[in-house]
């Protein structure tokens, strides 16, 4: 009986060592993927402006079903002369101090002026504005669905905590991996 009691444990010992081997493989794979999710996130937030792109969130259901809430759409910019009908531009609204992102209905130059009519997809009422002839406007060429969503909730105090949080976390982890003394083995 002795010699069975031998064998078994080995056996009861391996498992525990198993397991967190498998935990710390899962918690890397955790982390990495927060990391990777996160970088992807930042770099198609912020990487259209490193190459002149702008980049806003929609926050009406004025261009659905093109354009729905949420999305983040990259704009370029244009001069007013460079945009043509069908096109869906970024302008300063009119009434309010906000930008709206309609589709250019029709555009007519008078001098230095340009002349604008633009509607949502969604709306009935058109908006009509000017802008200057030498001054710019944003004209859609990309659209990421559902991304404003994520865009707005890091943008919370609270996430940028966590966010912060985790990078110490993640600091922590790899100091201590770094300087746990290792088991010689056997």
């Amino acid at each position: 009986m002795d010699g069975s009691a031998n064998i078994a444990a080995p056996a009861a010992s391996a498992a525990p060592r198993g397991l967190p081997a498998a935990l710390r493989a899962l918690v890397t794979f955790a982390i990495w993927l927060a990391i990777g999710l996160g970088v992807g996130l930042l770099a198609a937030v912020t990487l259209p402006s490193v190459f002149g792109y702008q980049s806003l969130t929609v926050v009406s259901g004025s261009m659905e079903p093109t354009l729905h809430v949420g999305s983040v759409v990259t704009d370029e910019v244009i001069s007013p002369l460079d945009a043509r009908p069908g096109d869906i531009v970024t302008f300063k609204d009119p009434l309010r101090p906000r930008q709206l992102t309609h589709r250019l209905q029709r555009m007519r130059v008078d001098g230095d002026t340009a002349y604008m009519v633009t509607v949502g997809d969604a709306n009935d009422a058109p908006e009509h504005w000017t802008v200057k002839t030498d001054g710019y406007i944003g004209r859609v060429v990309a659209h990421l669905p559902k991304l404003g969503y994520a865009r707005a909730a890091l943008s919370t105090r609270y996430a940028r905590l966590g966010v912060l949080g985790a990078v110490l976390a993640l600091g922590a982890f790899v100091l201590v991996d770094m300087w746990r003394p290792r088991r010689p083995k056997e």
